[in-house]
């Protein structure tokens, strides 16, 4: 980020240099001019996205929702906004589990200016590569939507390395880097690389990720978790106990030309002991020793560089992850709670003398799993939620050494865990690698709403305490369906209705009962608000199943009253005119117990017409509707229509002829839970098939051309199932369960334009 608050520096100060004489007049609109190229170098560093003649840049960063369960179920838009609802606690930046953050504040790396890494796996080690890039490694299968198999080499400006491939494999884990020379070696969980035999630890060509197959280290029982070198040997710690058959407790000094052990040093961890974590300092006299720490007897200790113990040990009571220096203080993390007789919380500084606590004020409330010391700095990651007192999500930073908890705080949405957990510097910018997917989150009770052109959550939002199906806006309010029971507190049984743009609870309550009922869909014509859930028994004290609407303007329940059978409910409501097509799971529909699943009624009176059919029904329930060019494409669990036969989860009514189009050539191999049409005649479809019309190459959401009835080019090829979208613009709003999409982490939604490569 400095060295675009750099070149934002110089062209305030390339301005006052002119602002010495009296100013030519001239068009600021006209791209000759000097006004025009300094007025576009400010828009762009400043992000300004207002109107104007000057050139417009995308400042969109692309935000997920988040928590425990993160599912997007329904999507609309207001004035700019677009709004989701679901079931999540947070939403934050759809990084993945590494992020580029500013050193001072934590806050992301806008993406024009370093395009997220989208790292879909674990980030388990950062280091940089010396030249203000980094290589990263973990157990992650793609960088930025790119296969890369675990270890992965970063540019400067963020982009990924073409040129460094590492063989593939994908049962591989990477949990430690270091370079020296040409070199960069990896450790972990492997038992081979590529043609070579190499076994939890490996060495590769640092430009082209090629192995050396001359380094060729005896094999390790156990994985290796930190590599270090003094420029001359690695010094390599892991949870082994023997290494090339001979005993060696979590500790191994090699060659790092060949990988052949020096049998001379005999340094290691107490019998049966593993290592966490090895730190090359000094101790107080200046003398280079290596420290590690770990679950072993004693938990930390240190050797010279010949392999004696040295006097330091500060004996902490639990497990210890991680060890730094800074200055002539040793920092160790973990989940210990006393240093000797000490109480000191998970974090604390000790002397590098004997080991005695000298800096234990940092008075964080959990577990510590990884640090580092960047500068006067100390960054940890673990499972805290607070320090002295204030809010962080799982990272913090202090001062050092008066340990004064500073401003950074990247407000994580996952408690890290061992081994996955690193920070690393570069400028004025960190990168921090963990098992979060998200940064800079910010809480949101199962309602979001974004801003259309930077992604940015609009603050001030309502909480609803369970989940949002259905979302509709109508002039200036926008209607909510769901399970929930209360907004912000104030109680609202499964309907509620926003003032937009304030998004405040309007006041009226129309009174849905019982508690339970799940409204899953709701629409409207000029004059009424129709909606439907499951379990809907009455409105305003009035008896109203499954079916209901309310005036617009008045929001009083109408005489609308479809009448599904008893705990019956319709999923999707289309209006054509002044008629609404009713699907759903029924078997009753204005009391006639013959109507299954799909029919049409009038929009004024309720009453059925005979169409799409009074006779032939989908075999089970009709879950979304689109319409296009004078034709209905409803999808669902359905796999035939009375005696018009297959119909394989997807079928066209055309309303012109009021038949169904037979044969039927858009079809899913399994559930269709939503279709939306484009005014091109594009249909996205979600739901949990894996493929359309026969084509697997994208499962859960996929899209054909509803004027050739083809599927299109186009595979998210999401990890989970799609539920919904919605079309804007030219844009594509997608949500669902799902946390990747083209091979990058998303948070249950992605924006796409439809013209991403596969």
């Amino acid at each position: 980020m400095g060295r675009f608050l750099f070149l934002f520096v110089s062209v305030l100060s390339f301005i006052n240099l002119f602002q010495c004489k009296p100013a030519d007049l001239e068009n600021a609109c006209d791209v000759k001019s000097k006004s025009f190229l300094l007025g576009t170098i400010i828009r762009y560093v400043t992000g300004d996205h207002s109107p104007s003649c000057l050139p417009s840049f995308s400042f969109f960063e692309g935000w997920g929702v988040y928590g425990t369960t993160a599912r997007v179920n329904a999507i609309t838009s207001y004035q700019g906004q677009i709004i989701l609802g679901g079931e999540f606690t947070m939403v934050g930046i759809a990084t993945g589990s590494a992020a580029m953050v500013d050193a001072q504040t934590g806050m992301s790396i806008p993406n024009r200016f370093c395009p997220h890494l989208k790292v879909k796996g674990l980030t388990n080690v950062v280091i940089s590569d010396e030249s203000g890039g980094f290589y990263i490694g973990g157990d992650f299968t793609h960088v930025q939507g790119i296969k890369r198999s675990q270890v992965a080499h970063i540019l400067p400006g963020c982009q990924l390395d073409t040129n460094f491939v590492p063989a593939e494999d994908p049962n591989r884990n990477i949990t430690a880097l270091a370079l020296l020379g040409e070199n960069l070696y990896v450790g972990g969980m492997f038992t081979g690389w590529g043609s070579g035999s190499q076994n939890n630890i490996a060495s590769i060509h640092r430009i082209t990720g090629a192995l050396n197959p001359g380094f060729l280290s005896p094999s390790y029982d156990n994985s290796v978790f930190d590599i270090v070198s003094d420029g001359s040997a690695l010094y390599v710690g892991g949870h082994f106990q023997n290494v090339g058959g001979s005993p060696r407790y979590g500790l191994v000094k090699l060659s790092p030309v060949t990988g052949a052990v020096d049998s001379s040093f005999t340094a290691q961890a107490p019998a049966s002991g593993q290592v966490n974590d090895l730190h090359l300092g000094t101790d107080h006299t200046g003398t280079s020793v290596l420290y590690i720490v770990g679950p072993f007897t004693g938990r930390a200790m240190s050797f010279y560089l010949n392999g004696t113990q040295t006097s330091w040990s500060p004996n902490p009571n639990a497990e210890v992850f991680k060890v730094k220096q800074f200055e002539n203080t040793i920092y160790l993390g973990g989940e210990f709670t006393t240093i000797g007789v000490t109480p000191a919380n998970y974090l604390v500084g000790v002397d590098n003398q004997l080991g005695a606590v000298k800096e234990n004020s940092f008075a964080i409330n959990n577990y510590v799993r990884s640090l580092n010391v960047i500068g006067n700095k100390l960054y940890v990651l673990g499972e805290f939620t607070e320090a002295k007192g204030q809010k962080r999500n799982y990272a913090a930073s202090y001062d050092l050494p008066s340990q004064n908890l500073n401003q950074w705080d990247p407000s994580l949405n996952s408690t890290i865990y061992f081994p996955a957990g690193d920070i690393v510097l570069s400028g004025s910018t960190i990168l921090m690698g963990s098992n979060f997917s998200t940064i800079n989150t910010k809480l949101r009770n199962n309602f979001a709403a974004f801003d259309e052109e930077t992604g940015y959550p609009a603050e001030n939002t309502p909480n609803f305490d369970y989940s949002i199906k259905a979302l509709h806006v109508k002039d200036n309010h926008l209607f909510v369906g769901g399970s929930f029971e209360s907004i912000n507190g104030i109680p609202r049984i499964s309907f509620a209705i926003l003032d937009l743009p304030s998004y405040q609870l309007n006041p009226t309550n129309i009174g849905v009962s019982p508690v339970g009922t799940d409204i899953r869909t709701i629409t409207s014509n000029e004059n009424q608000i129709f909606f439907s859930g499951y379990g809907l028994a009455s409105v305003a004290g009035q008896t109203r199943n499954g079916l209901a609407s309310i005036d617009s303007n008045s929001f009083g329940l109408t005489s609308w009253n479809p009448a599904l059978g008893a705990g019956e409910s319709a999923s999707t409501l289309l209006i054509l005119k002044d008629l609404i097509f009713v699907g759903g799971i029924f078997n009753s529909l204005n009391g006639d117990n013959t109507v299954l699943n799909y029919r049409a009624v009038d929009a004024n009176t309720g009453v059925m017409r005979s169409i799409p059919s009074s006779a032939n029904y989908p075999s089970n329930g009709v879950n979304g509707q689109a319409y296009f060019d004078g034709k209905i494409y409803l999808g669902g669990i359905f796999t035939s229509i009375g005696s018009f036969g297959t119909f394989n989860h997807i079928a066209t009514y055309d309303t012109q002829t009021q038949s169904y189009i037979t044969p039927n050539y858009i079809y899913a191999d399994a559930m269709v839970s939503s279709l939306t049409a484009s005014p091109e005649g594009k249909v996205i479809v979600t739901g949990s098939f894996s493929g359309l019309s026969g084509n697997t190459a994208s499962q859960y959401i996929a899209a054909f051309d509803a004027k050739t009835n083809s599927v299109l080019d186009w595979y998210p090829n999401p990890n989970d199932v799609g539920n919904v979208s919605y079309y804007k613009n030219g844009k594509w709003f997608i949500g669902g369960d799902f946390i990747n999409a083209f091979n990058k982490p998303y948070g249950a939604f992605f924006v796409s334009y439809m013209n991403e490569k596969n």
